[in-house]
């Protein structure tokens, strides 16, 4: 019994230690030069877990990929993309966490951050009571939110139990 215990708690902290954003895609608006660019890299460069950040002033899209095992919260890029004056718009994500919640009212929680999002389909039909409770991974999009906020709801296109 005792061997099962540490067997199971083991592989809850293992879970937990695996939920985190993975990627984040921004839309800034303002960006229109050089540097610019090179303060919205060096801003997301700065953000502790931050692996990649490709930044393009064309289209204004900034690709930040994040290092396993990472704590870094949407907050934090939002600051970064605000403190150099420019404006965010709807972030495409893709993060771990647990759902948890009901069927009616799903919610995704971020491990080590403080993001909790409150789960839309994009499509309707989706039944995500076999997840309840398991460690998933999102992708959709994170709405634009005011300044100095981060939207508390995630319109999902994908969710499947983490592998």
């Amino acid at each position: 019994m005792k061997k099962t215990l540490v067997a199971t708690a083991l592989a809850f902290s293992t879970l937990a230690a695996h939920a985190e954003h993975q990627q984040v895609n921004l839309t800034v608006f303002g960006m229109d030069c050089a540097p610019c660019a090179h303060a919205i890299h060096v801003s997301m460069k700065g953000i502790q877990g931050v692996d990649t950040v490709d930044v393009d002033l064309d289209t204004g899209l900034v690709r930040i990929k994040l290092a396993t095992g990472n704590k870094a919260a949407m907050r934090q890029f939002n600051d970064a993309v605000e403190k150099n004056g420019f404006t965010h718009k709807d972030a495409d994500i893709v993060a771990r966490g647990k759902l948890t919640g009901t069927v009616s009212a799903p919610f995704l929680e971020v491990a080590g951050t403080a993001d909790r999002f409150e789960l839309v389909p994009f499509a309707v039909g989706s039944d995500l009571s076999s997840l309840l409770g398991k460690t998933v991974t999102v992708a959709g999009v994170l709405p634009q939110a005011p300044k100095g906020k981060v939207s508390d709801k995630l319109r999902y296109k994908t969710i499947a139990e983490a592998q």
